[in-house]
């Protein structure tokens, strides 16, 4: 069952970079991703009646939305607003960073136990990460785009632990339509807001879709079925901070392709240390067997 989900989770960082790509360099980022976050709803509301799933969830698992709603508002905002600012394969290792706070978290608030393989797979992943983004000089090029960047990495370390819970008492499906219904008018007013200067803030999110809409579909279908096979993960008993580190092979798919569609520098430099971030990847995998 342990490789089960490693596979499963494997494939979904396979997937995961390509949403991040397509939506690079468009002009009105967060606008798409409301997109993405509408896409999501109408493929969930699909799913659920495809599957014979009742739309509905139990008390209990409603909490649990609202913090994957918040989580995943600001880790969108982050995101966006980090990648405006930097490279792909820059601020996606940071964005991706969340094991560290996921694992500081479970273990003062929900007394979650590691073993050291464990401990040791995770601190090379997480050092990987953040070494692929120095550069000559210092290590942090761009504070306000670092700053950006752990916000989102904090905002996917909230969603990951409220989602991982939420698994344990509902199906994926309905859950991720309720989550997605918040989280579509939460990226409205962000755009909105970014807009208030305008007679007509809202026009700028419809705008924002028409630029690129084949792009924002694909990107939505793709993220979609991405994060179901963590939920799935999930769902086998999977927990939160080993899934979110062993989906740090994420970063070496984004480095390739931010390398070799948007011809961002330093491609060795950077795969050199994801090949740490695999080394630690193999280790949890161990730790898991």
């Amino acid at each position: 069952m342990e490789t089960y989900w490693i596979a499963l989770v494997l494939v979904s960082a396979a997937t995961h970079p390509l949403r991040d790509l397509v939506l690079k360099g468009v002009a009105h980022p967060v606008s798409c991703y409301v997109g993405v976050s509408l896409t999501w709803v109408i493929m969930a509301a699909v799913h659920t009646l495809v599957m014979g799933h009742d739309l509905s969830l139990p008390y209990e698992v409603w909490p649990f939305v609202a913090i994957s709603a918040l989580g995943l508002t600001i880790y969108y905002y982050g995101t966006l607003s980090a990648l405006r600012r930097g490279n792909l394969s820059v601020y996606y290792p940071i964005i991706r960073s969340s094991p560290i706070a996921i694992v500081a978290f479970s273990w003062l608030a929900l007394d979650q136990h590691y073993s050291w393989f464990t401990l040791v797979g995770i601190a090379l992943v997480l050092l990987g990460s953040l070494m692929i983004q120095k550069l000559p000089g210092g290590l942090l090029h761009d504070h306000r785009a670092f700053a950006l960047a752990s916000m989102a990495m904090l905002g996917s370390a909230a969603y990951s632990l409220s989602d991982a819970h939420a698994m344990k008492l509902t199906n994926p499906a309905p859950f991720l339509f309720f989550t997605y219904t918040l989280v579509t008018p939460l990226l409205a007013g962000i755009r909105a807001w970014e807009d208030r200067h305008l007679s007509a803030p809202f026009m700028g999110v419809v705008r924002g879709w028409a630029q690129a809409p084949v792009r924002i579909e694909f990107a939505g279908i793709v993220s979609y079925l991405s994060y179901l096979f963590i939920l799935t993960a999930f769902q086998l008993g999977a927990e939160a901070a080993t899934v979110s580190a062993v989906r740090q092979a994420s970063i070496p798919v984004s480095v390739t392709l931010a390398a070799i569609i948007l011809k961002e520098s330093r491609f060795l430099h950077r795969i050199g240390w994801a090949s740490l971030i695999a080394l630690g990847i193999l280790l949890i995998t161990l730790s898991r067997g």
